[in-house]
């Protein structure tokens, strides 16, 4: 499915995860060109080699494919591509992608698109959700995964039946796919409420792609904004997409969301970003989609990213000032209250009084977060701060006086 930023710009919450042994990496080395320029947008979307290349959508022999993907589950499987911390080079989540194998060569794209044409889309996009819930069984601790739906589907029963007949969605992230009005009725969006309500986050995909994006971004305040490949190619080079970057950073970390980088494909890329304080990054220079959820980068390229991240300076982040704190739903033993859905809802004061909770993420900047903290209503703008991670776990609390002092210290007054 954050808040602040990392080092000295306002982007967005950090991630953890566990380690495990990770396939050889792809970023681009001396003397192997690198691999092939692909959107991870689009790996939804990917494809398996068969024979012939597939026919237009609309022609009636996509029935019979489809109606085999449906009902052979050796067609159509699911796949996970890491997503990664950019501080710590940790796993933080994955995204499942579909992997088609048909009488013809077609991307993941086409297959959708033919589902659409010939009215099988709720049914498969439903069968895709279904998998993505079951998944979690398999998740590492401290991770999450995303699953890509069409939002106006939302609105069908068979889709939204899969999500609501979940009493806990925690740890899933719906990954909106399309960047137009969610429905006209509010059907699909009071599924999304629901399934909010039942721990699911919610992510837009590819922003930065149009007006018709950033009207869908600020009518959802989505937990988690994925970054269009188009701003990621060549960032490295680029001052101008480096400079959106930080302005999606700073307008989603004020809407109290994570900002997500996909597409990451060469090591200046990934440096880049680690750079200019994005917390999670997803690409081949990051790790290839693979059948089984494998949980660790290379240590060499852990490595790498920590090192990078140190150079850039993590001496102004909100990680610094964290204090331990017991979270639960027990009054009278916690210091961080959670509600029904595992989410933070308040906090303890320095009185002991129960207040409102606001969280911040352990990457974000420090006079970022006092900024944001000076914005509360005055007789809240003193009350303790909760640092959580990208699945919303806490990671302890921060006071406003050690925030302030930090402050002080690092602009050397």
């Amino acid at each position: 499915m954050n808040h602040g930023s990392h080092g000295v710009k306002p982007l967005v919450r950090a991630a953890a995860g566990a380690a495990r042994p990770w396939p050889p990496r792809t970023v681009d080395l001396p003397g192997r060109p690198p691999p092939p320029r692909r959107s991870v947008c689009c790996e939804r979307r990917t494809v398996i080699d068969a024979e012939p290349t597939a026919p237009p959508v609309d022609d009636p022999r996509w029935q019979d494919a489809l109606g085999r993907a449906l009902d052979d589950p050796a067609a159509h499987v699911l796949h996970a591509q890491p997503i990664v911390e950019l501080t710590t080079g940790f796993v933080a989540g994955y995204e499942l992608l579909s992997r088609f194998d048909g009488p013809w060569r077609a991307t993941p794209d086409v297959w959708f698109a033919a589902a659409q044409r010939w009215g099988a889309n709720p049914r498969l996009q439903a069968r895709v959700l279904g998998k993505a819930v079951a998944a979690r069984a398999d998740l590492p601790p401290n991770a999450f995964l995303t699953v890509n739906v069409d939002p106006h589907l939302l609105a069908d029963d068979d889709v939204a039946s899969v999500l609501l007949e979940q009493g806990d969605l925690s740890r899933v992230v719906l990954e909106l796919t399309e960047h137009t009005r969610v429905d006209e009725g509010g059907r699909a969006l009071a599924v999304l409420d629901r399934v909010r309500s039942a721990g699911a986050l919610v992510a837009m995909d590819d922003a930065g792609t149009g007006y018709a994006g950033l009207e869908l971004l600020l009518a959802l305040r989505p937990d988690i904004v994925k970054l269009d490949r188009a701003l990621i190619t060549g960032i490295d080079a680029d001052p101008v997409k480096r400079a959106l970057v930080e302005v999606f950073g700073d307008l989603v970390g004020r809407m109290d969301g994570w900002i997500l980088a996909e597409g990451v494909e060469t090591r200046g890329e990934l440096d880049a970003l680690i750079g200019l304080g994005v917390p999670l990054g997803q690409g081949w220079a990051l790790g290839r989609p693979q059948a089984r959820m494998l949980t660790a980068l290379p240590a060499e390229d852990a490595a790498h990213i920590r090192a990078t991240a140190s150079r850039v300076s993590l001496t102004g982040n909100v990680a610094s000032l964290v204090r331990p704190a017991h979270a639960g739903r027990d009054r009278a033993t916690a210091e961080v209250l959670l509600a029904d859905n595992g989410q933070v809802a308040e906090v303890r004061d320095g009185s002991g009084r129960w207040v409102p909770a606001m969280t911040v993420a352990p990457s974000a900047s420090l006079a970022e977060v006092a900024r944001r903290a000076m914005l509360r209503p005055e007789p809240r703008r003193w009350d303790p701060l909760v640092c959580t991670d990208a699945n919303g776990s806490v990671v302890g609390t921060v006071a406003l006086d050690t925030l302030l002092l930090a402050l002080c210290d690092s602009s050397g007054t």
